[in-house]
């Protein structure tokens, strides 16, 4: 009987200790990088990754952007879908792209020109806090596909030459006024042209990171007509 006890107590306290080392495990860090999605197609559509929607609370219309989601470093599958179809009842599937994180910590842009992973690219995105007074950060980034390379000026200069599609220039500082939004002049011009393809303005405010984006098609029309997306990538 004795021997019975014994035996039994060996074993729970076997269990006991096992149960404790399983219990002191460091738990396992993931770690995370920003990915923001910027949505420069005709097209409403929804972000998923390996198979979850990240966009939970509204679909993305043309012209937005997510803001930066925090997703696992490393090579991550991601999924754009349609909108849900409330005629046929279903989600269009309109490709997967695998983006990876893992070469530098810095955040990222997915660009979603159409409905085709050919076309859609993603930026990195080095932003930094502006620490000089009176100026904001501001780059562009040409996500046209038949636009050809372009020029973009901001204010009465030509900052960005040559801007291939698919490429992403790096931020600037520009000035702006001391207290309120600054109104600046905003032109889009075919690399070398004196004629703008968009001739508009924009505000820009103290401490803000921009990024300007062509879009569209040079003979698109509605959603795809050719135009310039904005946003603010550090606030």
């Amino acid at each position: 009987m004795n021997i019975r006890l014994l035996a039994l107590f060996i074993i729970a306290s076997v269990i006991g200790l096992s149960a404790c080392k399983k219990n002191d495990d460091a738990p396992v860090v993931v770690q995370k990088v920003g990915l923001n999605m910027i949505n420069a197609s005709p097209d409403v559509v929804n972000i998923y990754l390996n198979g979850t929607r990240l966009n939970n609370n509204t679909n993305i219309d043309p012209g937005i952007s997510t803001g930066y989601y925090n997703v696992p470093i490393g090579k991550q599958t991601y999924q754009l879908k349609k909108a849900f179809n409330t005629s046929s009842s279903t989600v269009e599937t309109l490709f997967s792209k695998t983006i990876d994180t893992a070469v530098t910590t810095a955040q990222r842009s997915l660009f979603v020109v159409d409905e085709t992973a050919a076309n859609a690219f993603v930026t990195v995105d080095n932003l930094q806090a502006d620490t000089v007074p009176h100026t904001c950060f501001v780059r562009f980034v040409n996500a046209s596909p038949d636009a050809r390379s372009l020029d973009l000026a901001v204010g009465d200069t030509i900052q960005f030459k040559n801007v291939a599609f698919k490429s992403a220039t790096g931020f600037i500082s520009v000035s702006v006024n001391a207290t309120t939004d600054s109104l600046k002049p905003l032109k889009v011009f075919v690399n070398g042209s004196l004629t703008p393809l968009i001739n508009g303005h924009v505000n820009l405010g103290e401490g803000r990171s921009y990024t300007f984006y062509a879009k569209g098609k040079a003979a698109g029309t509605g959603n795809a007509v050719f135009g310039v997306g904005t946003t603010i990538n550090f606030n």
